[in-house]
């Protein structure tokens, strides 16, 4: 009864998200882009970092909404983007982006608050619709903690090889700054950047897409716990000068109706990678996708080996060219006592979690 509460729900509102983007003037314009879900899993332990999904029927776990604003006059461009994000408070969005920008020829810099380029969905990473999934694969997506902005300046290189192969090249370089991520009830994590820096090659032709990416930061740490010890409110644990250096390779194909993704990622503290297959059929996309965790080493664990997988079998179903439905199912299971995709450690009698999942996505 609650699903097909949701379907009506969902419909109804489709009409309202139809329109396309809006033109406020010849060199101004205005879209946004949104997600919403209902959404339970079968293990108390939250799963998914930011959206912290547990056996409780969730309507607003992975509720996000965002608004952006694009200005051009020649060549100089203004963009900002303003997103309520899954873990933000609708009174707290969070600014992803907001830059200026300058065209050289094949060149452009920008300068201010910029997207992380790392993976394939790195760019669109919050636009739902953008992706056949319910959620961009936790295995890679999460593995910098969810970050997907940095403060700083980048310089982009746009090419045409050969008249057919689209080719990009972004060096970038982050200021210092300070992310804090709400990991669980208890627990906030601190981490300075002391420094960050790039670089990302995408390489497309008419039916695929390569992406490389390098990036290396230095950075503190420090572990803040409230309540989560009988007697004391709160105690912190730090780890200075800690390093990360990740390599990403991703690459996606197009066969007339079938589509393979896949990414890989390598750092000095996890390794990740997932691939997923996707065929369309009309207005239905029917996919399956599989990823795992291997965590390394660190100055925060000893543990070296494979720490979590998931495996997910889902349907989109496009209602309009901007809005679409997924009904998605997911398996997640944690190896050695370790986190996987859990936002806690589960416990060791169950480490295994599945997901269900009916989401709305749209774009304007």
């Amino acid at each position: 009864m609650m699903l097909k509460k949701l379907i009506v729900l969902l419909l109804s509102s489709a009409s309202f998200y139809s329109a396309a983007t809006i033109e406020l003037t010849e060199q101004l314009s205005l879209s946004g882009f949104g997600s919403t879900s209902l959404t339970q899993s079968d293990n108390s332990t939250p799963l998914i970092i930011n959206r912290k999904i547990t056996d409780e029927t969730c309507w607003d776990c992975d509720t996000t909404f965002g608004i952006q604003l694009d200005y051009y006059n020649d060549a100089f461009k203004a963009s900002a983007q303003l997103v309520k994000r899954p873990q933000d408070q609708w009174s707290e969005p969070e600014l992803e982006w907001a830059y200026l920008g300058y065209n050289i020829g094949e060149l452009e810099i920008r300068a201010g608050r910029l997207r992380l380029p790392v993976f394939l969905a790195s760019e669109y990473y919050y636009v739902g619709h953008a992706y056949n999934y319910a959620r961009p694969p936790v295995e890679l997506y999460n593995s910098i903690l969810g970050i997907t902005a940095y403060n700083g300046v980048n310089l982009v290189w746009n090419t045409v090889l050969f008249d057919e192969y689209q080719l990009s090249i972004t060096p970038f370089i982050s200021l210092s700054e300070t992310n804090t991520i709400d990991a669980t009830q208890t627990l906030d994590i601190e981490l300075d950047i002391d420094k960050m820096s790039g670089i990302n090659l995408a390489l497309s032709g008419e039916y695929y897409r390569w992406n490389l990416s390098y990036f290396s930061a230095d950075f503190d740490q420090t572990f803040k716990f409230t309540n989560a010890r009988r007697g004391t409110s709160y105690f912190e644990l730090s780890f200075p000068n800690d390093h990360i250096e990740l390599f990403s390779l991703g690459a996606e194909y197009e066969f007339d109706a079938l589509l393979l993704t896949a990414e890989r990622q390598i750092a000095n503290l996890r390794s990740t990678w997932y691939a997923s297959a996707a065929y369309k059929i009309d207005k239905f996309v029917p996919y399956v996708q599989y990823g795992e965790n291997r965590a390394k080493q660190t100055s925060v664990s000893t543990f070296a080996d494979k720490s979590g997988s998931s495996l997910v079998v889902g349907m989109r179903y496009d209602l309009l060219y901007n809005v679409s439905l997924n009904f998605e199912w997911q398996s997640f299971k944690s190896f050695g006592g370790q986190r996987g995709s859990f936002v806690e450690t589960p416990s060791p009698l169950d480490p295994e979690a599945k997901l269900y999942t009916l989401m709305l996505n749209f774009v304007f």
